[in-house]
């Protein structure tokens, strides 16, 4: 019975034993929540090593579990090298095979990748190290601002197409920070972008910026730095033109593939394509985000071909920047259904009759169903006196008009917009069905509840025509802007309390936004601030003395 006994525990041990050696390896569970982020704890060699073989296995070991596809989507080779990726528990190895000689490698890992429990690694990991006797040993720093929430990587191209055409993709600090060291002494082109999309690799759409001008990579102690803003980043082709077609006897529809920046008619010509007759075209409206309607200034004929191109020189965009090929041309047929379209407003912005904590340079947008014959009065006024308040109206397109007053208004005070809808006519003298007057009452911010900040834009770098402070709060939404006079200086009349900071660009094209550039095409990207700065504003406070210095 004993020798019995003896066995089933034998065999129970054996079991246990059979079993613990087949185990998955798992990380331990219980205790407190886990919020610190992973972290290479160790590397199974050091950084700087040189004389390395053609074949290498670098063993990196994690101060956690991690996601293990997230290490093979964040991991980075430049130049690159084919590898494998062997693991064991937390410890990852890397195993090269046909490294190239007398080359210096940089190996990266981003912020993108995350323990089990969800946390995000927040500083990135690299390694250099040579096949060769040595390293190269320049360097250029970085500060990457970007709108989102995202891993950012930075990337340098040599901008002397003499020099072999590398690319150094370096994963940034989760507050944007990068170092790109090891890298060939010459100039290189440096851009970034924010991976949104999770694949460690730019994709169209993703936030993207480039510098405003190449940089001359330097030895540690002179190691120039350079800043990089994330705009919206260009389609992966040029704006393309969908449909381009009449839809009456005067009217012609044309469809684009993203939404245009700007709208204008005296960019298109009209022409009888068997005669070469130019045909005026009388306006241009704006029916959709990507749809614009032309108005030719004579009726179009069911039987005759017309053809559509772009005036020389003229430039369309979209409002990422891609541009419309200026050798395009389009081929319709008129139509002889008549132009009936009745006349009145599609819509108003504010959209309601009262408006309170109304912004101190308030806008009057109006949008009508048709073109316009001229422009219909308009006034702003103070009450209670109806004093008078001088505006500026501009036209976005034929069949609509956006109102401001050019100075900042009296902050806790009531105006009032009035327009005269009685004379409003359309392109063809067609009356209004709207009648009477239109009128908003807005009652401007309580300043009492903020401040106020000015300060000056330093353009030594670039002598800047155009120079454009933003605020932004922490979170990097932009809260106000205000372009500084011919002499550098700006104020922000209000501003809610709070932490914000401050930022500046130079506006080259004068479009009113940053333009960040794109890799390909190069084009780089308008010049910035050398670092946003920071700024507190509490009420009824004057933020005074700040000066943004612009660099290329």
């Amino acid at each position: 019975m004993h020798h019995l006994r003896w066995l089933a525990r034998a065999a129970a041990s054996a079991i246990a034993i059979f079993m613990l050696s087949c185990a998955v390896v798992l990380p331990p569970s219980g205790g407190p929540e886990d919020r610190t982020p992973p972290l290479v704890e160790e590397c199974s060699i050091p950084n700087g090593m040189v004389r390395i073989g053609s074949q290498l296995a670098i063993t990196l070991t994690f101060s956690e579990y991690v996601e293990r596809s997230d290490i093979a989507r964040n991991l980075g080779i430049t130049p690159t090298a084919p590898y494998q990726l062997n693991w064991s528990g937390r410890r990852v190895t890397i195993v090269f095979d046909s490294l190239r000689p007398q080359t210096t490698y940089r190996m990266s890992l981003a912020t993108g990748f995350r323990d089990l429990h969800g946390n995000r690694a927040t500083e990135p990991f690299t390694l250099i190290f040579s096949t060769g006797d040595r390293l190269d040993s320049c360097q250029i720093r970085g500060l990457i601002t970007s709108p989102v929430s995202a891993p950012l990587y930075a990337v340098l191209r040599p901008a002397d197409s003499a020099v072999s055409a590398l690319e150094y993709r370096i994963p940034a600090a989760a507050d944007g920070r990068f170092l790109a060291d090891a890298l060939p002494c010459t100039r290189f082109v440096v851009a970034a972008y924010a991976d949104v999309n999770g694949t460690g690799s730019f994709e169209a759409g993703e936030p993207g910026g480039v510098a405003a001008a190449p940089i001359q990579a330097q030895p540690p102690t002179q190691a120039p730095s350079v800043r990089i803003w994330l705009g919206r980043s260009s389609n992966a082709h040029e704006l393309q033109v969908i449909s381009c077609r009449a839809t009456s006897s005067r009217r012609i529809r044309i469809e684009f593939s993203a939404p245009l920046e700007r709208i204008s008619s005296r960019v298109w010509e009209l022409a009888d394509s068997a005669r070469g007759r130019r045909v005026p075209i009388a306006a241009t409206i704006a029916t959709g985000p990507q749809t614009i309607e032309l108005i030719s200034g004579e009726p179009l004929s069911d039987t005759t071909s017309y053809r559509l191109t772009l005036t020389p020189g003229a430039i369309i965009a979209d409002s990422t920047g891609a541009t419309l090929p200026d050798t395009v041309s389009f081929a319709f047929r008129g139509l002889a259904i008549p132009d009936t379209l009745p006349l009145s407003i599609r819509s108003i912005e504010p959209n309601r009759d009262t408006t309170r904590n109304a912004d101190l340079k308030p806008v009057l947008h109006v949008v009508w169903t048709d073109a316009l014959s001229e422009i219909p009065k308009v006034t702003l006024t103070q009450q209670p006196h109806r004093d008078t308040i001088p505006i500026a109206i501009e036209q976005p397109d034929d069949a609509s008009i956006r109102v401001q007053p050019r100075d900042s208004l009296q902050p806790a005070t009531t105006y009032t917009w009035l327009m005269h809808l009685r004379d409003v006519r359309s392109w063809r003298g067609a009356s209004s069905s709207d009648t009477g007057f239109l009128i908003r009452t807005i009652v401007t911010l309580d300043t009492r509840t903020g401040g106020s900040l000015s300060g000056a834009v330093d353009d030594s770098c670039c002598n800047c025509q155009h120079r454009i402070v933003v605020v932004r709060t922490p979170q990097q939404a932009i809260v106000a802007t205000a372009e500084a006079d011919a002499h550098g200086y700006f104020r922000i009349p209000f501003l809610p309390e709070g932490k914000y900071e401050l930022d500046a660009f130079c506006d080259r094209n004068a479009n009113g936004r940053y333009d960040s550039g794109t890799l390909s095409p190069l084009r780089y990207g308008e010049p910035i601030a050398e670092r946003p700065v920071p700024i507190s504003i509490k009420a009824r406070w004057d933020v005074t003395g700040i000066t943004l210095r612009l660099r290329r």
